[in-house]
């Protein structure tokens, strides 16, 4: 059987060093392409079985146009932009050949790809794409099928009002000098654990985090309603309106239904592992 060959195009960065490492852990034949030789490289897109576009959200679109011409038509091109439908409709309407979109819901720091999720959302010739999302399997990533309106949907509030939040909560610290150590040193576990995960997220790229926030109009739109939701919320608290604040939790707990027993066992378990 021939060896596949894949080429990442960003495959210095961290994803995508990270992604060359394990596809030739496989025996795939893995090319890196990035500015330095990204003009040299014709040979290597002309053999490629598929490429990879591993690049920030910020340069992706532009990158998808440059490189459609190039490619062989019965290469599957595919991406692992955060956001889906943008770049899909761009890798649709510039390329011919067989497309899909994939997002790794992880960053680059991952010790085992075990319980590691990547999105995947179908463009054209699934057929033709399904050894790529097969390779994933067998490296032991767990494959998510999803329509990319979907994804970008759930990304607005896992990557913008999750984030935005971390983002918030780190810097208004700052502007109070109080400082996570020690806070740190009095949490219980639950949040000592959210604590532990704003300084995972401070201890990154911020351009990345900046480009994951404001990625696109919707996601801000989300943010900002959400803000204007939060207002409401502290002129409820200025008056003291305790009947309200429970009629609304209630509310929101009966509507999550049996999620709020399965978050109670799951992070029960979870803080007894970990911490």
């Amino acid at each position: 059987m021939t060896t596949k060959v894949i080429s990442i195009i960003g495959g210095f960065g961290q994803m995508g060093t990270l992604f060359s490492r394990l596809w030739q852990e496989q025996d795939y034949t893995v090319y890196s392409i990035g500015r330095k030789n990204w003009e040299d490289c014709d040979a290597e897109l002309l053999q490629s079985d598929a490429v990879i576009v591993c690049v920030p959200i910020k340069d992706t679109i532009d990158t998808i146009t440059k490189l459609s011409p190039r490619l062989n038509k019965k290469t599957i091109l595919a991406d692992f932009t955060s956001l889906k439908t943008e770049p899909l409709m761009a890798m649709l309407a510039e390329y011919t050949g067989p497309v899909v979109g994939l997002h790794p819901m992880f960053g680059p720091t991952i010790n085992t790809p075990q319980n590691q999720i990547i999105a995947h959302c179908q463009g054209r010739n699934p057929e033709a794409c399904q050894w790529l999302v097969d390779s994933l399997t067998k490296i032991g990533f767990t494959l998510k099928s999803m329509t990319a309106a979907k994804h970008d949907q759930a990304m607005n509030f896992i990557q913008g009002i999750e984030h935005f939040l971390t983002f918030s909560l780190g810097t208004f610290l700052y502007q109070k000098q109080e400082h996570p150590q020690d806070l740190l040193e009095i949490a219980s576990p639950i949040y000592m654990a959210k604590l532990l995960l704003m300084g995972r997220i401070f201890d990154q790229d911020p351009s990345l985090y900046a480009d994951i926030i404001m990625a696109d109009k919707k996601r801000i739109e989300l943010i900002k309603e959400f803000s204007l939701w939060l207002s409401q919320w502290v002129t409820q608290l200025e008056k003291y309106n305790k009947e309200e604040f429970i009629h609304e939790f209630k509310q929101a707990s009966t509507w999550m239904g049996e999620f709020t027993a399965y978050a109670q066992r799951i992070s029960d378990d979870f803080l007894t592992i970990s911490l």
